[in-house]
Formats: C-alpha cells, sequence, structure tokens
C-alpha cells in the first residue's frame, strides 16, 4: 500500500477563504442572501465550517452497549403495537411480531382487568421489552405485571419495557382530570418498579405537542416545562431526580425534517442533564431513556403510499438522534382503516433494514463531527431552553396550559405551518404536488379542534377536505363528473413549462384532472377540439397580443398562469382569474368549486 499523502499538496482552506470566494461568485448579492430561516426562527447558513462550529459539546453521544457480545454497539427495540380486544388474539399477534423481527411488544390496553397469563403465555419478557400503554392511568395493572414476573422467578434486572400512559398528556387531551392522588400513584409504582432498572413506569411525552402542530423548538421546550412539572410533584413526594429520571420513558414524535429532528432529540438529552444538574443530580447521559413514534401529523390519506417514504425517513432520524426504542406507524393508518398485517410487517421490517442492510446499529454515532449537525443541536436547544425558562419565570406548566399560553403557541405553529402548505412552500408529495388525480379518498376526515383541550391532527387534513369534495362527486356521479382542464402553452420555452407545472399541482389540491396538455405558437392556432373546454389554463412567457380577443370569444373558464398587470382588464373580458404563488390558493379553489357547483361536504 502506497504512503504517499496525497492531500499535503493542497493547501487547507479556512471558513473566511470559503466565505469570500462565495462573495466573489455573487458579485453583488451579499453572503446573507444564502442563508434559510426556518419555521422556528433558526438561520440556515449556506455552509459550516470547524472554524466557526460552536456545537460539539451538544453533541452528546448516542447510548452504546459493550455488555453484550452477541449485540451490536449501538441497540435499539423495534417495537410492535398491538391493541388488546382479546388476551388470546392479542398474544397470538406478538408471537407473530416476535418472530418476525420485532424485539418489543406494546400492548394497547383499554381497561383495567387483564389476563396476564393469557396475554403473555409463551412470550419471554427476559429476552424481549414487554410494554403497556393506554390514554388513561391503570396502575394496579403495572403492578400486577411487575408481581407477575417476580412470581415467575425471572431476575428483575432482566426485564425491560415502559409504561406508555402520560397523565398530563391525556389531561390536556380532554381525556381525564388529574389531581394530587395521581402524583401519588405514580411515586408508588416508581417505588414497587425501583428492583426493575429497565423497566420505565413513567412516561413523559411530547407526541401531543408534535402531532397538533408545535414546531420544534416549542415542541422540546413544552417538554422540558412538562417535565419539570412532573419532577417537582415527585421530589416533593421524597423521590430522588436521579430515581425519577431512570425510571422515565421520555416519548417523543418524530417528524419529516430530518436534520432538525435528528438535533431536537441530541438537544433534548442536553437540556435535560442541565435540568438534572440543576437539581444537584449526577445523572448520565445513558440514563435518559429515549422512545420514538414515528409522526401522525406528517401522515397523508392522498397517495398514501409515500407515507412508507416519510416513515423511513423518521425512523433513521430517531436512530442517528438517539433513540433506545422505536415504533413505526404502519403507513396505511392515515387512510383511516385498521392497518393490514402486510403493512404492520412493513412498518416493522423499516427498523429492520436500518440495522441489517444500513448497518446502522454498527456504529455509534455517525453525527459526531457533522458541523451542520452540531450547529442545529445548539440552535434547538438554545431556543428551547429560552422558552422553558421564560415558562418557569411566569408560573409552571400547569399555570400555562389552563391560561391558554400553550394552546396559543401551537395554534399559531399550525397556523403558519397549514399557511406554508397551501402556499407551496412546504411540499407534500401526493397533496399539494405530483397529486394521483382518481385515487379513491376514505371518508375518514379528522375532526375540528374545539376547546381547551390539545388534538393530533395530520397536516394534510384541510387539503383532504378540499379534495373530498371532488372525489365524493366522481364516487357518485362517475369519473366523467370530474371537473378537468386543458393546458395551452404558447411556445416551448421552460417559463411556460414552469407555469404548465405550476398548475398541475394548483388544481390538483383541489382534485381538478388536467385533459390535455398542448404546445401552441399562438392563439390563433387554438386546437378546435378543446376550444369549448370548461376551463382553460394559458401559460406563456409574453403577453400574446390577442390575448383580450381570446378570453371574451372562450366559452369556458379561462385562467392565467403567472401574473397578468392588466388583470382587472382582463376579468372584465372574461378572464376568470390569474393562479401565481401570491394567491391565496386554500380560498380561490374554495371558490372555484363553488362556481362549479361542487357541494361543501
Amino acid at each position: 500500500m502506497s504512503k504517499t499523502k496525497l492531500f499535503e499538496d493542497f493547501e487547507k482552506s479556512s471558513a473566511i477563504d470559503w466565505q469570500n470566494q462565495i462573495l466573489k461568485e455573487l458579485k453583488d448579492k451579499p453572503f446573507e442572501s444564502l442563508a434559510t430561516k426556518t419555521p422556528e426562527g433558526i438561520s440556515i447558513k449556506p455552509f459550516y465550517h470547524k472554524d466557526n462550529s460552536e456545537g460539539s459539546d451538544f453533541n452528546i453521544q448516542n447510548p452504546s452497549q459493550q455488555l453484550n457480545e452477541a449485540l451490536p454497539p449501538r441497540y435499539w427495540a423495534n417495537q410492535s403495537k398491538i391493541v388488546v380486544k382479546s388476551e388470546k388474539d392479542a398474544n397470538q399477534l406478538a408471537l407473530e411480531a416476535l418472530n418476525g423481527g420485532a424485539e418489543g411488544i406494546i400492548f394497547v390496553i383499554e381497561k383495567a382487568e387483564i389476563d396476564l397469563e393469557s396475554l403473555l403465555k409463551e412470550i419471554q419478557p427476559e429476552y424481549c421489552m414487554v410494554s403497556f400503554e393506554s390514554n388513561e392511568p391503570f396502575y394496579p395493572l403495572i403492578s400486577q405485571y411487575l408481581n407477575f414476573i417476580s412470581a415467575r422467578g425471572i431476575d428483575s434486572k432482566r426485564i425491560s419495557g415502559f409504561y406508555h400512559c402520560d397523565i398530563i398528556e391525556c389531561r390536556d387531551a380532554g381525556i381525564i382530570g388529574i389531581n394530587a392522588q395521581d402524583f401519588e400513584n405514580i411515586a408508588e409504582l416508581i417505588k414497587h418498579a425501583d428492583d426493575y432498572p429497565h423497566f420505565k413506569p413513567l412516561c413523559i411525552s411530547s407526541n401531543l405537542f408534535h402531532n397538533s402542530g408545535a414546531n420544534i423548538t416549542h415542541e422540546l421546550g413544552l417538554l422540558l416545562s412538562k417535565s419539570v412539572e412532573f419532577f417537582d410533584k415527585l421530589t416533593d413526594l421524597k423521590l430522588e431526580l436521579s430515581q425519577i429520571i431512570k425510571s422515565t420513558l421520555f416519548s417523543v414524535g418524530v417528524g419529516s425534517n430530518y436534520f432538525f429532528e435528528i438535533a431536537k432529540l441530541k438537544a433534548l438529552k442536553y437540556n435535560l442533564l442541565k435540568i438534572a444538574h440543576a437539581y444537584d443530580s449526577n445523572l448520565k447521559a445513558d440514563d435518559i431513556f429515549i422512545h420514538c413514534n414515528t409522526s401522525f401529523r406528517t401522515k397523508s390519506a392522498l397517495d398514501f403510499n409515500v407515507n412508507l417514504l416519510r416513515n423511513t425517513n423518521e425512523a433513521m432520524a430517531s436512530v442517528l438522534g438517539g433513540c433506545n426504542s422505536l415504533w413505526v406507524q404502519p403507513h396505511d393508518e392515515s387512510a383511516g382503516k385498521p392497518s393490514s398485517k402486510t403493512f404492520k410487517r412493513i412498518a416493522l421490517n423499516i427498523s429492520n433494514i436500518l440495522k441489517e442492510e444500513s448497518h446502522l446499529d454498527k456504529i455509534t454515532d455517525p453525527t459526531k463531527g457533522s458541523y451542520y449537525i452540531e450547529n442545529l443541536i445548539k440552535e434547538i436547544s438554545t431556543s428551547s431552553w429560552k422558552l422553558f425558562v421564560e415558562f418557569e419565570e411566569d408560573g409552571s406548566y400547569n399555570h400555562h396550559f389552563e391560561n391558554g399560553n400553550i394552546h396559543q403557541i401551537i395554534d399559531t405553529d399550525a397556523g403558519k405551518a397549514e399557511q406554508n402548505l397551501w402556499a407551496r412552500k412546504h411540499l407534500i408529495i401526493g397533496t399539494n404536488t405530483y397529486q394521483l388525480i382518481g385515487e379513491k379518498i376514505s371518508a375518514y376526515l379528522d375532526t375540528e379542534e374545539s376547546g381547551k383541550s390539545l388534538e393530533a391532527k395530520r397536516l394534510t387534513s384541510t387539503i383532504e377536505h378540499m379534495r373530498y369534495r371532488i372525489e365524493k362527486l366522481v364516487e357518485e356521479k362517475g369519473e366523467t363528473a370530474r371537473p378537468m382542464a386543458q393546458i395551452l402553452l404558447l411556445g416551448t420555452d421552460p417559463i411556460s413549462k414552469a407555469k404548465s407545472d405550476f398548475a398541475y399541482s394548483f388544481l390538483g389540491i383541489a382534485g381538478i384532472g388536467i385533459s390535455s396538455e398542448n404546445f401552441i405558437k399562438d392563439l390563433d392556432e387554438e386546437i378546435e377540439a378543446d376550444k369549448n373546454a370548461k376551463m382553460t389554463v394559458l401559460c406563456y412567457a409574453e403577453t400574446p397580443e390577442n390575448l383580450d380577443q381570446y378570453i371574451t370569444e372562450h366559452e369556458g373558464l379561462v385562467l392565467i398562469a403567472g401574473q397578468e398587470p392588466n388583470e382587472a382588464d382582463l376579468q372584465k373580458s372574461g378572464l376568470y382569474a390569474c393562479i401565481n404563488r401570491n394567491v391565496d390558493a386554500k380560498k380561490f379553489l374554495d371558490q372555484l368549486l363553488k362556481d362549479l357547483r361542487i357541494a361543501l361536504v
């Protein structure tokens, strides 16, 4: 092997060198013009360099295991979730999942009394994670499970799992009310589980914040505030903070903003350690247990198979962010139907593929040394900490929930995200771009939020409501009832083509189809067969001379893709409207459907 060092001939480049080269190529534009501002208020630089990277101290290394040589260094539990309707049926499904690659089972329970003998038949809790989830607290059942393990004579240190029930989140969702007795019950359960170091009886979750629409820094800041609410209540009951956190499952929803979600999980650990040190606790990073759930909010009922790609993206971000446990939601659940066996298996296999094919379990932390990610961790950690401190200075988490501050923060974030979706600043395949016109859409639609309760809501739900207006009409009267538009491009130039592509996606938001896309030299050469089309979209680089005449003589609706300075005059001649990025798509398309006499649903 040659020992020649090929890179010795190259001079090292500093951050200033790179910036000077960029300024040279930008000419008259300022360097700041390349920065991108995110909804979180974070400015993304065009490049990152070790000279100005200050985030390495914030990048806490992912958990790794060195005790079991049979396991890879980066281990996370691949979870399968099973709703318990019948203990016998749930047991059969659990065994199938475990044999299919699951390393843990989350039993979703809906009642306080469960036959554990039947539910856990032939399942060996010492070799897999056994966890429970509910929307209201069933603490006696968890105590019963721990007693069940003890009666079997299994070493308590070999038992791993958790109880996924955040009572404050259940309260925030309007499911239950809480009082001091609930925290006393949690304290007793933590004491009961003290001999089970790998079983987490307390859950603190950010899933509702995430799925209700909070941006990343607000989600994390609210989670920190809620965590301190739990810590204060439980330390008042004579529990040590280290004991509390070691007994806690931090459950986090992970969205599709890949690098930001990685940084969010890292920032969570960093800030939790800051809080622990404020309590004089010598907590270690590996004492923090994070369970990740792929996002409900990012999924769409439109072209729902794209959800598989979103799940993969979110699962990978979870792993690189340092999760200890991962549940991937089957990607067909957004279509409003119970997930099929096939889709459950696909969801389970995502985590398996990340391990067995992508080998993400063979390296502890690929994010170390990434200047971009480490700067994001610092930015998110700092911004979320600022919100947390503001909350603490002005009252507890409960105080801010009761006076509506939390609801207002999340509603504002959700509103901005919805605006960006309709404006197509945030593109979601199948929803506001590259739509699959003609697909069948389930009648399942999210309900509107009401009252003081927070509610998980998919970002795409408002567009789905609009799409369903046309799809319901088509379902009743056939595909011929679908409103269609022809697109006429005056020339083959790239500007006309770009406007045509915009029209496809813009009208596709409402489910309006495109019957044809034709290139013509001028409006006099309009294709005769389409002259009486119900809707025509004109795309051109330069305004044609006879545009006014064409609009006057055309019998169908005429739209122009792009902007026209004399739009008002053209509307007097019969122009319906100009469509462009400055148009309020939600308002415009709603009015268009009304003018086409397509009813509300």
